[in-house]
């Protein structure tokens, strides 16, 4: 099926074909920005240390397979001691935080 929209086909378009790329300028300071501009980026400390904690955070396993395999045993040896008052602190300090976040509002 061929359709035209202002004498236009469905064919690719060619968007600045053959012209050159042009510099944007500052309002502020008339300077030309760009590639060619000499402007380098920047990375604080800061970021370098946020960049290595998330890859570190990455690297890491998603489960502790020697927790999981101690708490299997304890369980099945009958050594884990569960205390549901001390987990239902924990829960309701967790909740509280998320709430005071805002995660999970709609």
């Amino acid at each position: 099926m061929s359709s035209k929209i202002n004498g236009l086909t469905g064919g690719p378009g060619k968007v600045g074909e053959n012209q050159p790329v042009a510099r944007s300028r500052s309002a502020a300071t008339g300077s030309e920005s760009g590639p060619a501009s000499g402007a380098g980026v920047q990375i604080t400390e800061a970021a370098r240390q946020l960049a290595a904690l998330e890859q570190y955070v990455k690297d890491l396993p998603v489960v502790d397979e020697v927790r999981v395999a101690a708490l299997r045993s304890a369980i099945q040896l009958g050594h884990y001691k569960f205390d549901p008052e001390a987990t239902a602190t924990k829960l309701m300090c967790l909740e509280r935080d998320l709430a005071s976040l805002g995660v999970g509002r709609k």
